[in-house]
This record gives structure tokens, C-alpha cells and sequence, in this order.
């Protein structure tokens, strides 16, 4: 979450201060490389600190990308921002990972909600859980073993 929460605040500092601000529509397309070549470095430098703990540098990538991409982001934009979520959110209606969405419309600040409640869901279960289960089928090993 810290990785998420930082990469929604180079979202505001950049996009929101000065893109906004000075009207610079034109340039929306490098500024959205630009902010995935922020995101892909955040998940190169996680992925490679937590290297030797495996499974966790796993976690971090499918995690960090998830919840940027899948409406986390976009909920923490807003919140860091001291902004209210707006009704409807056109700009997402191409994302893949919003699942909870209208068949024909655009993105709504409910569903975006109920998308961003799933990836943390998820991710949280699978990091509570996954110490559990690794427990567990360690001890059925070194009982099998015995």
C-alpha cells in the first residue's frame, strides 16, 4: 500500500498540479507512459528487493499492478487529494481489471468502489492466508518424511 500510496501522489503532484492546472491535454499521452514507466520501476525495484523472499516478490508485482490498474489507485488519488469521487469516470471504462461495471455506460464511482473493495480482498486474503497454508503443507511434508 505504501508503494500505491506514493505512486497515486506522483499522480496528483504531476497530473492534477501541473497538467491540469496549465492545461496540458495535448501532452496526455506522454504523461501516461511516463506514469507507467513510474509504475513498471516501482515493480522492477520491489520485485527485486524482496527477490529472496520468493513467493513475496510475487505478491508486491501482482498486487502493486492489480491495485493501480484494477481502481485502488484511483480511490487513493481522490482521497490524498481531498477530492470526492465523481459520478461517472469515462477515462476507466478501457481498464480490463475494473470488473464490476454496467454491460453498455461508463464507470461509475460504485463500481469503481466495488472494484477497488475486490483487489484489496483479494490481495489481503492472499496475505493472510498464503503463511497459513505454507505452515501447513510444511508440517504434511515433515510429517510424511518422518
Amino acid at each position: 500500500m505504501v508503494a500505491l500510496g506514493f505512486y497515486a501522489l506522483s499522480d496528483i503532484l504531476l497530473w492534477h498540479r501541473i497538467f491540469e492546472a496549465n492545461g496540458l491535454w495535448m501532452f496526455d499521452a506522454d504523461y501516461q507512459t511516463g506514469h507507467v514507466a513510474i509504475l513498471i520501476g516501482m515493480l522492477g525495484l520491489g520485485g527485486v528487493l524482496l527477490l529472496d523472499s520468493g513467493f513475496w516478490a510475487l505478491w508486491f508485482g501482482g498486487a502493486l499492478y492489480t491495485m493501480a490498474f484494477g481502481g485502488v489507485e484511483d480511490v487513493l488519488y481522490y482521497c490524498l487529494d481531498g477530492q470526492s469521487l465523481p459520478a461517472v469516470l469515462p477515462w476507466l471504462d478501457r481498464s480490463r481489471l475494473i470488473f464490476v461495471r454496467p454491460i453498455a455506460g461508463d464507470v461509475t464511482s460504485a463500481e469503481l468502489l466495488a472494484s477497488a473493495a475486490f483487489w484489496l480482498a483479494l490481495w489481503l486474503s492472499v496475505m493472510v492466508l498464503a503463511p497459513w497454508v505454507a505452515a501447513r503443507t510444511f508440517a504434511k511434508l515433515r510429517g510424511a518424511g518422518a
